[in-house]
């Protein structure tokens, strides 16, 4: 169920319309609206439409007549007339808002601003040639001859389409959530005097391509059968939005156009909660801010040797052990902002919640659960999965004795399995990313159990030894109807079913064309550009990492992975920003790190080579939503 709350203040008559809009597919009948607001109802309620049920302090309860059914695409409209005092301001309408079913049970609904009672934007024709339309990514092509001399506060929905009205709300309610001072973009009834917002599906268009067209001050968007429909709405909220911050940069078009698609299908953000642990809102916001960007994968890096955070039911140790660290655990304390350790994990029910919340905005989630390597935890709370009679006899690059699963223990690929089974189970996206990288040279190579499991099978090294176990793997996934994701190292020690492969390319710019070469479907995500961890610049106090070198905004924006090499044509799915967090320990630091970088990436997966412009990104960037 969603529900749609516009709020209407009538000044003449000092009364407060409410009309709320069923954007579901299911009728509701004999609702009632909770809802609270500091501009209250007096005793005896004055109301038509409606009846007071209670009221306590700012909460109010009002219901509809006996037997009436709210149907999905219907609007319940009522006026109370009796009230404290005038409203002032937008904010004296709703705070927050919900309906009230018959069983009981509350469905929260979006409460837009409350409208004034005249309008409050003038319209007529502005030749102002100095503005722009505040867009990040930058559309594939505008064209505006005339301005609104004043932007228009809201746009103002005329459909009867329930799927439509429903994604209208649901970007009004993406903008309140990271645009919180800024003018709720769209109702769905309004005043004659509101400008009007029409919608339609157009078949000529690429599925995720939209066109908006002003005309007199109406705005028309049209969009395909996919995403379009959804990126016009953030195109729209995003011009309105700016507008109202940058009023001297940014304008609303009277007359003019916007055409517009996607560059890359894989527009992608990582992001590590391994190493530090994000609390299930941060994550959900991190998504609302790739949504306003218009990306559309979110990769979520749920296992490292610092920390697991998934919950699997058949693993409990996995929650209760390996996603903690600590003096008197088997993982010790790392690098987080204390020698106390950290701990935390997502439960199924969470991770699922994300999952739903990212579809709603045209993300999908793929998974990361690292295996073999970086196992540290794991194996750590999981000790009968360690060959007892190896001695401690490699080390990762961060430092890790011993951690990666051993091909060689059967127990290895129950447990990937098991996992794996499960995680398919929270999250649909076609493709699960199983890691596959940095497991130290030399790895097994002293355990009695993988030495003769090679004398048995010909396997010569690690590498081979690791691809015997992700060609395992990678068939178990494709029984359960997915594709195999991985950094680059997959493809080491003779590799895996390209056809059946996404592969992540990092270590050097060079691989994304490497991997093509080979057969493989990839992503470039290269630490020499798209790493947000490495550090902005040289200077001593400038936080990040540095094994790629530094990444100054102006490289990250400049970088484009389609270089023009042949064996990319049809292979480069697109580009992703990597969020590795072992130096992201305060909110500060993660602002800093991954923004307007991020910003930078999103462009670059959106726009054409030749619509970008550094110094109009930089004004546009400071304008974008933080963590």
């Amino acid at each position: 169920m969603h529900f749609h709350l516009d709020s209407l203040w009538h000044a003449e008559e000092g009364a407060m319309e409410f009309a709320l809009t069923n954007c579901g597919d299911t009728p509701v009948a004999n609702p009632r609206l909770v809802y609270a607001t500091l501009t209250r109802c007096l005793r005896p309620s004055r109301c038509t439409g409606a009846r007071l049920i209670r009221r306590q302090a700012n909460f109010h309860e009002y219901a509809s007549d006996a037997g009436f059914v709210l149907q999905p695409g219907e609007t319940w409209r009522f006026t109370e007339f009796n009230l404290t005092r005038p409203a002032l301001h937008s904010n004296e309408g709703p705070k927050s808002a919900g309906v009230l079913l018959e069983d009981g049970t509350l469905v929260p609904a979006f409460a837009g601003d409350l409208q004034a009672s005249a309008a409050i934007a003038d319209t007529n024709a502005s030749q102002n040639a100095a503005l722009t339309c505040g867009v990040l990514p930058e559309p594939q092509q505008t064209a505006i001859t005339e301005w609104c001399a004043t932007a228009p506060v809201h746009l103002a929905l005329r459909t009867d389409d329930v799927a439509v009205m429903q994604s209208v709300s649901q970007v009004a309610d993406l903008t309140r959530r990271l645009h919180p001072l800024a003018p709720t973009p769209f109702v769905l009834i309004a005043k004659d005097d509101v400008p009007q917002l029409t919608v339609e599906a157009d078949q000529t268009l690429g599925e995720d391509a939209y066109r908006i067209a002003w005309q007199d001050g109406k705005t028309t968007l049209q969009h395909g059968a996919g995403q379009g429909l959804l990126y016009g709405l953030i195109t729209l909220a995003q011009v309105l939005t700016n507008a109202h911050a940058e009023p001297a940069r940014y304008g609303v078009p009277r007359s003019g156009q916007i055409e517009d698609a996607p560059r890359h299908g894989w527009r992608g953000a990582h992001l590590d909660v391994s190493r530090q642990f994000y609390p299930l809102d941060q994550v959900l916001r991190y998504v609302d801010i790739l949504a306003w960007h218009k990306m559309n994968r979110f990769h979520w890096h749920l296992t490292d040797d610092e920390g697991w955070r998934l919950e699997i039911k058949a693993y409990p140790q996995l929650t209760e052990t390996a996603a903690h660290t600590g003096m008197d655990l088997p993982v010790l304390p790392q690098l987080g902002p204390d020698m106390t350790g950290q701990g935390g994990y997502y439960t199924q029910d969470e991770a699922r919640q994300v999952v739903k919340h990212a579809a709603r905005l045209g993300v999908e989630v793929m998974p990361e659960i690292d295996v073999p390597g970086h196992c540290a935890c794991v194996l750590g709370a999981l000790p009968d999965l360690v060959d007892q009679e190896e001695p401690e006899s490699y080390w990762s690059v961060q430092g890790f004795g011993n951690n990666a699963l051993n091909p060689a223990i059967e127990g290895s690929y129950t447990f990937a399995e098991t996992v794996l089974a499960e995680v398919c189970e929270i999250f649909p996206f076609e493709v699960v990313h199983v890691g596959g990288d940095e497991v130290a040279e030399g790895a097994w190579m002293q355990s009695p159990k993988a030495q003769a499991m090679m004398r048995e099978t010909g396997l010569k090294d690690t590498p081979e030894l690791q691809a015997y176990f992700l060609r395992h793997i990678q068939n178990f996934l494709i029984g359960l109807g997915r594709k195999l994701g991985g950094w680059e190292e997959v493809a080491h020690g003779g590799g895996l079913d390209p056809a059946h492969s996404l592969l992540f390319a990092w270590t050097t710019i060079e691989k994304t064309a490497e991997l093509a070469q080979e057969g493989y479907d990839v992503v470039s995500t290269p630490g020499q550009a798209y790493y947000l961890d490495m550090a902005l610049s040289d200077a001593w106090y400038a936080p990040g990492a540095s094994w790629a070198g530094f990444t100054p905004l102006d490289k990250t924006y400049a970088f484009e992975a389609d270089n023009g090499d042949a064996a990319l044509i049809g292979r480069l799915k697109g580009v992703q920003a990597c969020v590795w967090s072992e130096h992201l320990t305060t909110m500060a630091r993660r602002n800093h790190m991954i923004f307007p970088r991020l910003s930078a990436i999103a462009e670059a997966g959106w726009s054409t080579a030749e619509n970008k412009d550094y110094d109009r990104f930089t004004a546009l960037a400071d304008l974008m939503p933080r963590l």
